[in-house]
């Protein structure tokens, strides 16, 4: 996303409040992608919608059902999305540029065939008992999914950051409109085809965004110099399970769970607290677009230059220097900004769930989920960087970590008792953050090349 930040930038020096609020809205809506967007739509939706009280029991089985396929999309896809950037940004360096359609078509194809094969056979095995037009809307979409999150990398790659947010709000403002008029009438069937119709806009979108900035004919790469660095799919499939562990471990609990539809399960203690939780990072992702995405590959850029143009000795060292500084700083603007994220979130806690119509039973839960996210959000920081500096051994210990903590912990507090709910999920994010701070020394920021 570095691209984008860099394009960002030039409206920040306008140098007027607007000009801020702008790049950084651009920033938020860019970072936050559509899995964050969906969430928020599927949420706006459903507060839209919940005042017709007939159209209830099917809001609440769409959210659910839209909240598996994009768990369940994202663990089937996790291993390629950071297989393929790797591969993709080296091509790149390599000035491969008229193979990157060819590389990209073929992840979609990884993506999208064992997709398919996987929804047949979840459908044939688990849905037997809903509606078949359920069963096949449910399939679309999960397909449309797969595609979406292979195109979303290659679409925030690149600098046109107007048209993909573009593409982002006509496809969820499509899901929501569409939602409302076809749910009052078809009800579930109606909101799963309203979602299905903006998946389809946005993987249009994507696709043609991606095209039109690879333009040429389709041939294979040289591979030269390339290589697939496996252990990125091992990093992505653990933070995609990791990430969706406790929600599982909620679902699946008996005592913190209810049957919604089909095989499909909700935690309704658990989940409305978490995924308004996630939608507080969005301020956090702005700053880290700008910061580490933007001022770190500066410094990285300058640092890779000295040594390929043989820089001397003072210039490595300016440069190493610019990207501790760069890390430094990026990683403290974002911990100030969630800092003050967690703390609002705490003072408002009430009024909020009561604005949004939910139980105040929820604070506890929702303060825990917060903290976590934001921890979650640092996580996700530090990996960035680590992904820069080659360094994959620590990135395959911190998200192994993350994940069989969220397991261990997790469980531990659904064994505990409601007062410890969430406290799991922050626990297993507060330990990585903190081993990768005491891996690294004061002032060390390695180099592989």
């Amino acid at each position: 996303m570095a691209g984008i930040g860099f394009e960002l930038r030039r409206i920040l020096r306008r140098g007027s409040y607007l000009a801020m609020m702008e790049a950084y809205g651009y920033a938020g809506v860019v970072s936050s992608g559509p899995w964050l967007l969906s969430i928020f739509g599927i949420l706006l939706l459903g507060f839209l919608a919940i005042g017709d009280h007939t159209a209830r029991a099917s809001v609440i089985q769409f959210q659910v059902s839209v909240t598996y396929l994009i768990a369940v999309s994202l663990i089937l896809t996790g291993p390629l999305q950071l297989l393929f950037t790797r591969y993709i940004a080296d091509m790149l360096f390599a000035r491969q540029t008229r193979s990157v359609v060819t590389v990209l078509l073929t992840m979609l194809i990884t993506a999208l065939v064992p997709g398919t094969i996987f929804a047949v056979a979840a459908l044939l095995l688990f849905f037997r008992a809903t509606p078949w037009l359920y069963q096949v809307l449910m399939a679309m979409a999960f397909i449309e999914l797969c595609g979406v999150w292979v195109l979303t990398i290659m679409g925030t790659s690149l600098k046109d950051y107007k048209a993909l947010v573009s593409w982002y709000l006509f496809a969820y403002a499509t899901v929501v409109a569409l939602g409302l008029f076809l749910g009052r009438r078809f009800g579930l069937d109606g909101y799963m085809l309203a979602f299905v119709l903006g998946q389809g806009i946005l993987l249009l979108g994507l696709g043609t965004l991606v095209i039109r900035q690879f333009p040429g004919f389709v041939q294979w790469p040289e591979h030269r110099g390339l290589r697939w660095y496996w252990s990125l799919a091992l990093v992505g499939t653990a933070f995609n399970l990791a990430v969706w562990t406790d929600k599982f471990w909620f679902w699946f609990s008996p005592a913190t769970s209810a049957a919604i539809i089909g095989p499909l399960r909700a935690s309704p203690i658990y989940d409305v607290p978490i995924f308004l939780s996630y939608l507080l990072i969005v301020p956090g992702l702005a700053v880290f677009l700008f910061r580490l995405e933007t001022d770190f590959v500066e410094a990285y850029d300058a640092y890779n230059r000295a040594i390929i143009d043989g820089g001397t000795y003072e210039e490595l060292k300016s440069a190493k220097l610019r990207m501790l500084l760069a890390t430094r700083s990026g990683l403290g603007d974002i911990a100030k900004v969630q800092g003050v994220t967690v703390l609002l979130a705490f003072a408002f806690t009430q009024p909020l769930l009561a604005l949004l119509g939910y139980s105040s039973s929820y604070a506890r839960i929702f303060q825990f989920d917060v903290i976590g996210v934001s921890l979650q959000l640092l996580l996700m920081s530090l990996l960035n960087v680590y992904f820069y500096l080659d360094l994959r051994g620590r990135s395959v210990l911190l998200t192994l970590t993350f994940l069989l903590g969220n397991v261990i912990f997790t469980g531990m507090t659904l064994w505990a008792g409601p007062f410890f709910y969430g406290l799991g999920f922050l626990a297993s994010l507060f330990m990585p953050v903190n081993l990768s701070q005491q891996q690294a020394g004061p002032g060390y920021v390695p180099y592989r090349h």
